[in-house]
């Protein structure tokens, strides 16, 4: 399978998470608002990269959606931390203004912030979210992998500078080293794609040593 395979399976794959997640969602099965949430923001991350309206028309849909979990999950992580802390420092009372201001408080925000949520997957927002994404599952060769491996490298770029800026070197070595991998094999790339369709045999030897060597960068 080759990388333009594997990112079509890749977005057919996560498309199909994220639909089948709605139903645990509705349900608040364990950790299904997070996982929801997780999988919204993967898609929104290389939709970005994705041309055409339905693409961007789908990116909004998926931050709507992904705000909305993303209200619930944090209220739900802060009345877990809570709950965990105080557990820690033998408090078990159910009564004191501990539990009532940082578990209860937060548990009963989250029925009404995951009741928004229910709201939203009954409603035209998420139908028209599922429309959607069958779209985008359809045309799902519209992604370059070119696109996304530069992508990677400018967020890598970022890592670097702000692991430099905070003094941690290792990090920053490794923001450097993915940097200059993907930055090697996009220009290889672009390289071989300015000689396509060249029939003059030196030409023809270039593209395919350059190919190559991006396929093993």
């Amino acid at each position: 399978m080759n990388e333009s395979e594997a990112l079509d399976d890749w977005l057919r794959d996560t498309i199909a998470t994220l639909v089948g997640l709605g139903t645990a969602v509705r349900r608040d099965d364990a950790d299904s608002v997070h996982q929801a949430r997780t999988t919204t923001r993967r898609l929104r991350a290389v939709l970005k990269l994705a041309p055409g309206d339905a693409a961007a028309e789908l990116r909004h849909e998926l931050k709507r959606y992904g705000q909305l979990l993303g209200t619930a999950r944090d209220l739900e992580v802060r009345a877990d931390l809570a709950t965990h802390l105080l557990g820690e420092l033998g408090d078990q009372s159910e009564t004191d203004a501990a539990h009532e201001r940082l578990i209860a408080g937060p548990r009963a925000a989250y029925r009404d912030a995951h009741a928004v949520v229910v709201d939203y997957l009954d409603g035209p927002g998420y139908r028209r979210l599922l429309e959607l994404l069958d779209a985008v599952t359809d045309d799902a060769d519209g992604l370059d992998v070119l696109a996304v491996e530069h992508e990677i490298r400018k967020h890598a770029r970022s890592v670097r500078y702000l692991a430099e800026a905070l003094g941690d070197d290792e990090t920053a070595a490794e923001g450097a080293r993915l940097q200059d991998a993907f930055g090697d094999r996009r220009d290889l790339e672009l390289l071989a794609r300015s000689l396509d369709g060249e029939t003059d045999e030196s030409l023809v030897r270039v593209r395919e040593a350059a190919r190559k060597r991006a396929e093993g960068a």
